[in-house]
């Protein structure tokens, strides 16, 4: 398997992205992003990477699952939940141990973890993806707090790996929400205390994080959405190592018909989505 220390795997992630980023107003606001004063995170393999994935429905509610496309690489593994996996190092299969898994949808998790292996690490190594998506949930019914219940699981998953897994380290937070907490007030604020929390408890001051867009045609539906996705594209100005999935950029991701489950992202689009949550990565560790 490649090694991200590789330097031409380094300039070839890296011109993925340039290659693929539009020349607009988008993309001149990211070169235009203010410097914040941040340590780097140091990206190392382990032989076990962990990837937390946490967040609502849109984690892991894309409807059109293909078992060929949507296979794990060897060495792709996940933290089991259910049907005797509880706490157990299994086959990351979709759907993944979500809280609220659906037979035939899928999330973005699957193909950053296909893609993180591919690129970034020798064939011993292993990815453990730690799913922990919960649909309708968000900080204003006191889920995802600290100390809320799926706050909670999140970081006990984690530590469990850390803990029983000598040398495992955690690689990214990989982040979708928002639709719950629509007209919460306090909502940018619960998030970037969210980031805060989270990393700290983990030990992981500087872990990447990355959160996802809302599905465009169901945000432009309404202006309280479009500022709610605002507030959520505009954390890495103001948050150290975060980046953000644009469904937007390069092209906006949508559906044969949008109208039909507006809220979610359809398989095809998790897969995209998954690619630029990658992408972002990357372009945070090139930083």
């Amino acid at each position: 398997m490649k090694h991200f220390y590789s330097i031409l795997n380094l300039a070839a992630l890296i011109c993925f992205i340039s290659c693929s980023a539009p020349s607009d107003s988008a993309s001149e606001e990211f070169e235009n992003r203010p410097l914040l004063n941040c340590s780097s995170f140091s990206f190392q393999p382990s032989k076990y990477n962990i990837i937390l994935i946490a967040g609502q429905s849109n984690t892991h509610s894309g409807t059109g699952l293909d078992s060929k496309i949507d296979s794990a690489f060897a060495g792709v593994t996940q933290l089991g939940r259910y049907n005797g996996r509880d706490m157990k190092v299994v086959k990351a299969i979709e759907p993944l141990d979500h809280h609220t898994p659906k037979a035939n949808k899928i999330g973005f998790g699957l193909t950053f973890a296909n893609l993180f292996k591919e690129n970034f690490l020798s064939r011993g190594d292993s990815i453990i993806i730690v799913p922990c998506g919960h649909g309708g949930t968000g900080f204003s019914d006191d889920r995802w707090n600290k100390g809320n219940d799926l706050y909670n699981d999140a970081v006990e998953r984690v530590k469990y790996i850390q803990n029983k897994y000598k040398g495992s380290k955690l690689q990214a937070i990989l982040w979708h929400q928002g639709e719950r907490d629509i007209n919460y007030n306090p909502y940018e604020a619960s998030l970037t205390t969210f980031i805060e929390n989270i990393r700290t408890d983990l030990q992981s001051p500087d872990v990447p994080f990355i959160l996802g867009g809302m599905v465009p045609y169901w945000v432009n539906q309404k202006q309280s959405r479009i500022h709610q996705n605002a507030i959520i594209a505009s954390i890495p100005f103001k948050s150290c190592n975060t980046g953000y999935a644009d469904p937007t950029q390069p092209f906006t991701i949508e559906k044969e018909n949008n109208a039909t489950n507006a809220i979610h992202f359809n398989a095809a689009g998790q897969r995209e989505l998954g690619q630029r949550y990658f992408s972002e990565y990357v372009t945070l560790l090139a930083q």
